[in-house]
């Protein structure tokens, strides 16, 4: 069944004379992301009955793998959203191309 929403959480403890970062979490995006940077193997992990991701981990991170951000917006002025917005523009054609040009490959072999 999992955890409810409110019994959902993610700890971290420093551990000053080892110099590392000892963690829990049982809130699956967290999870998630400790996952793609230590791998499976590296955790502790707990699993449900049927169940194939993990329901909470125990897992040890390294100093260089643990960063804090301040979580401010970054406010764009009206040139850099259009230089922005241009850029995505740009970005999607190309892909569009890109796409139309294998399909068109893929035709070419059928037929």
């Amino acid at each position: 069944m999992g955890f409810l929403r409110e019994e959902m959480e993610t700890s971290l403890i420093y551990n000053a004379e080892d110099d590392i970062w000892e963690g829990y979490s049982c809130y699956p995006p967290h999870i998630t992301k400790v996952l793609k940077i230590l791998g499976l193997d590296n955790v502790d992990a707990e699993y449900e009955d049927g169940r194939d991701s993990p329901l909470s981990i125990k897992f040890e991170m390294r100093t260089n793998q643990v960063s804090f951000r301040k979580g401010e917006k970054k406010e764009m002025s009206d040139d850099q959203k259009e230089v922005q917005r241009l850029r995505m523009v740009k970005m999607h054609e190309a892909n569009k191309i890109k796409r139309e040009s294998k399909d068109s490959w893929k035709w070419l072999a059928v037929s």
